[in-house]
Order: structure tokens, then sequence, then C-alpha cells
């Protein structure tokens, strides 16, 4: 079932849908991904253990999308 995104990730997601390009919106859909563990391959630093996927990242780029389409409609 899809978890309605929390206020904080729908704010951004409000700011991106305006200012962000469709070609980096997809590009953040395409690096955040999930890799053979369940963690996001986009969010890897040396230095820190990848969160698991979707990530904060992703998250936002899907509300991203879905609110350009519903503005689009």
């Amino acid at each position: 079932m899809a978890q309605e995104p929390s206020d904080q990730i729908h704010s951004i997601a409000e700011i991106l849908a305006v200012s962000c390009s469709a070609t980096a919106l997809r590009r953040i859909l395409v690096e955040h991904t999930a890799d053979a563990t369940g963690h996001c391959r986009g969010c890897r630093f040396p230095t820190t253990a990848a969160p698991v996927w979707p990530c904060r990242l992703y998250e936002i780029g899907k509300e991203t999308e879905r609110i350009r389409r519903s503005r689009a409609s």
C-alpha cells in the first residue's frame, strides 16, 4: 500500500515541481534506486552506510513527479 508523503517531503517537492528541470528530476530517480541489499545506490558515501531504499531523495523525486502530473491534467 502506498504511503502518504510527509509534510516535509511534500513541501520540498512543491518547490522542486516549479524549479527543477525534468532532466534533473529523471536523474534523481534513476540514480536513487535499490541495490541487491535493498539500500540506495545514489546515497553511497565512503564514510557512511547507504540508507534503506527508498531514500528521502527518491521519495521527494516521486512526489515532485506526482505534483507535476496533477498540475498538467
